[in-house]
């Protein structure tokens, strides 16, 4: 992926730490305190890169996933409960009707980290251990902050004009220029202008109630003045611009005590008006509104407001913060979807593997792809080792996926010295330091084939071809 706009980078994290442990990857080596990782994908596969079957063509894609969100509306007709069967003419029980198809308005793809990938980098290097492709991914995938997202409009190939917007301030992606701004005039109003409090005439007249927000307690007038949808909308993009607008109204309490009414009527002897930083000649001195306000920020600032791009890059830790919508829940969608098969992810990361000194393969030619950092190397025919390491291979080759524990045990028994056994474990350390034996995370290990010098770099090179054509 090419280098990105320097409004689109998040900044790097100085630090964090992480805990490899739910992939087996052993508290031995990853020193310090650690982030509690929770892995809700079932533990390692075995089944190499291939996906899951799951129902109906293309799978399950009731969206959107994960994170408590609503999958959608069930077509529920009569008899039927809230997601529950249906039931036919005499009321039997019928099937369930399926949630309707989510359709998603980008294309998501993620990457890792770079702060937290070199972290995991260091930590797989450190082991030498042998891991397999895919939990890496996942891995990465489990958390959001450890996560770069890009995205795109689907239609962006057909349509030049179908950009995301960014807020500028932040980073934060929007589907629109309108949704940006009022992001940022909800979170980033004093980085453009100084609010300043003037006196005006309290309204005159007789008013019966005022309405309040239940959320923030403020009094935002008498539903009879000509201000008051005015302040609707103001206090809605200042307090709650997550909140649906009519939604937001719906829930205004309108309250009819007097010293409410009264309190109302002195807040308003008073109002905020706008005054522009780093104001130019011909520009306004004061805004009497935030509508005025946010007319100002798309005349005269909006290169520091919002800009648009075909696709844009930003720090997944800012998905949580995103308003609900249909831009969240496509790229939690799309999340979801390679949290349970990670293929894109992992070709996603296989060249940045390779930059960073990790070898790939494949066991077999249609098996699961590993990444080490060291380079496999397999036993030519005509090669030859010491005694103690020829046990070793022989052991492991009549019965592959041994433990450490149970291979010393079988090799210089059970009741041998401790020199015995710290000589086996010198010796296996050495061959799974040369590459000559694979040390999974779940403490598996197996010897690698016996392969002629020319059989093994045409195996490299299959492995190398085929990794080109899934990206």
């Amino acid at each position: 992926m090419s280098s990105d706009s320097a409004e689109n980078n998040p900044p790097k994290e100085k630090s964090f730490e992480l805990d490899l442990s739910s992939l087996g990857f052993g508290p031995s080596w990853v020193s310090g305190p650690s982030e509690k990782v929770s892995s809700g994908n079932g533990g390692p596969r075995r089944d190499g890169d291939r996906p899951r079957v799951r129902d109906g063509p293309g799978g399950d894609r009731r969206g959107p996933p994960r994170d408590g969100q609503n999958r959608g509306p069930r077509r529920d007709g009569p008899g039927a409960g809230n997601g529950g069967p249906r039931r036919d003419d005499r009321g039997g029980p019928r099937r369930f009707e399926d949630a309707p198809v989510f359709r998603p308005v980008v294309a998501s793809a993620f990457f890792p980290d770079d702060a937290k990938f070199e972290i995991l980098g260091g930590a797989m290097k450190k082991s030498k251990m042998t891991y397999e492709l895919f939990e890496v991914a996942r891995l990465i995938l489990d958390k959001e902050d450890r996560l770069s997202i890009v995205i795109r409009h689907l239609d962006a190939e057909q349509r030049p004009d179908a950009l995301i917007a960014v807020s500028v301030p932040d980073g934060h992606p929007f589907l629109t220029e309108a949704e940006a701004v009022s992001h940022v005039m909800s979170r980033h109003l004093d980085k453009f202008f100084d609010t300043v409090e003037v006196e005006v005439d309290p309204p005159k007249g007789a008013f019966l109630m005022v309405a309040r927000c239940p959320q923030t307690g403020k009094l935002l007038g008498a539903p009879t003045h000509h201000s008051y949808q005015r302040n609707l909308r103001e206090h809605h993009a200042r307090h709650c611009p997550n909140v649906p607008f009519d939604s937001f109204k719906g829930r205004l309490e309108m309250v009819r005590e007097q010293e409410q009414i009264d309190a109302w009527l002195k807040s308003m002897s008073t109002r905020n008006e706008y005054a522009p930083k780093d104001r130019k000649e011909g520009e306004p001195e004061r805004l009497e509104s935030l509508d005025a306000a946010r007319g100002f920020l798309q005349a005269f600032r909006k290169d520091l407001v919002v800009k648009t791009h075909p696709w844009v890059r930003f720090a997944g830790r800012l998905l949580e913060e995103m308003n609900p919508g249909p831009l969240r829940d496509s790229v939690r969608f799309a999340l979801e979807q390679q949290r349970d098969f990670p293929l894109d992810t992992a070709n996603g990361i296989r060249g940045r593997l390779r930059k960073e000194g990790f070898h790939l393969y494949k066991k077999g030619s249609k098996g699961i792809t590993y990444a080490c950092s060291v380079r496999r190397r397999c036993r030519d025919p005509k090669s030859t080792f010491s005694d103690p390491m020829a046990k070793i291979f022989d052991s492991l080759d009549r019965k592959p996926a041994q433990q450490a524990k149970d291979l010393v045990l079988a090799l210089a028994g059970e009741n041998a010295e401790d020199a015995a056994k710290t000589q086996v474990l010198t010796d296996l350390s050495f061959l799974i330091g040369e590459g000559y034996i694979a040390n999974l995370p779940d403490g598996r290990l197996f010897a690698q084939p016996i392969l002629s010098s020319q059989a093994q770099a045409k195996e490299e090179a299959a492995n190398d071809e085929s990794a080109d054509e899934s990206k």
